[in-house]
């Protein structure tokens, strides 16, 4: 059964994990890791493994100086008051573009709200200056985490955990909605409003994918997936019992906070007291009679994370639709 580990990157070489506070890697994920997708598309700017590579080269000395005191960044994702998993990747860009030393970009505006009348129509994620060019850009962003439960590259093959999300539909939002916000009447508008200049749009879409165990990755990646996007698997009870019954590993089932970095020892310290062996964690989630995937870590002898996947119910998703 694969390991979640992403093609480019190692648990133990991924550059996030040089940082010993979890905001910080976290931060430091949101930039490095590489995207799930670059579409090809002359109106839209999507961007890439490049991009990551470069966003974290540029800001290690300023993660590294975070990792010494990490209260900044604490406080101003304290005061977002949101615990969803997207609004913490969102206030974690957000922290980046608006440093001041941000060699990149120059934050101009964040959580814009396009207002026509009384009705909110959406809102634009950033705005940002790209400080080589000048450039103005509109950026919409998204972490997403998909299993794919039909292999040929149909993005409506990737759902979600509970099956209320879809990758086709998330793309189509993107592209016929958020994206296009600004070439709404209102949302011109509002541009003119703030004495700016049509932008250009550009779209970041990171998280990670979870292959069926065992499947061979290129049979199953979504149109458009980048090379080295983070992935893992996913199986159902009963395989998960074969695969892992013998091995030496306690699981645990894998709350939102940590589904953006690997679980260290120190992390772990918190989370092993609901540590199980594989017969029990099946045990337990027969018991919940949860008919969600469920995202669960093996934790090796050293309480470090080994592998990362998610669990699904006996004809997930057909009996679970």
């Amino acid at each position: 059964m694969p390991l979640s580990r992403s093609p480019a990157h190692s648990a133990d070489t991924a550059p996030w994990m040089a940082y010993r506070q979890p905001l910080v890697r976290d931060l430091a994920w949101v930039l490095a890791s590489t995207p799930l997708l670059a579409l090809r598309q002359s109106h839209v700017h999507w961007l890439d493994g490049g991009w990551s590579a470069r966003a974290h080269a540029k800001s290690g000395d300023w993660l590294a100086a975070l990792d010494q005191d990490p209260a900044p960044l604490q406080a101003a994702l304290a005061a977002r008051h949101d615990p969803r998993l997207g609004s913490h990747f969102e206030g974690l860009l957000a922290f980046w573009l608006g440093w001041q030393g941000n060699p990149l970009y120059r934050l101009v505006g964040h959580a814009l709200p396009v207002r026509g009348g009384n009705l909110t129509l959406g809102e634009l994620d950033f705005l940002v200056e790209e400080r080589a060019s000048g450039e103005l850009q509109h950026w919409e962003v998204a972490v997403k985490f998909y299993l794919g439960v039909q292999p040929g590259g149909d993005p409506a093959h990737w759902v979600g955990p509970g099956l209320s999300d879809r990758l086709d539909r998330k793309l189509s939002r993107l592209l016929s909605h958020q994206l296009a916000l600004t070439r709404t009447p209102e949302g011109a508008a509002l541009l003119r409003q703030m004495g700016l200049p049509p932008p250009r749009p550009v779209c970041l879409l990171k998280g990670r994918l979870f292959y069926p165990a065992g499947c061979r990755p290129a049979d199953w990646a979504p149109t458009h997936a980048l090379p080295g996007h983070p992935a893992g698997w996913w199986c159902d009870h009963a395989a998960f019992r074969h695969g892992y019954a013998n091995q030496p590993l306690r699981w645990i089932r894998l709350p939102k906070t940590h589904w953006l970095t690997p679980v260290t020892a120190d992390d772990a310290a918190v989370l092993i007291g609901d540590a199980l062996d594989a017969d029990a964690l099946i045990e337990a989630l027969v018991q919940a009679a949860d008919n969600r995937a469920t995202a669960v870590i093996g934790l090796g002898p050293d309480h470090n994370e080994v592998t990362r996947g998610f669990v699904t119910p006996p004809g997930w998703p057909q009996d679970s639709a």
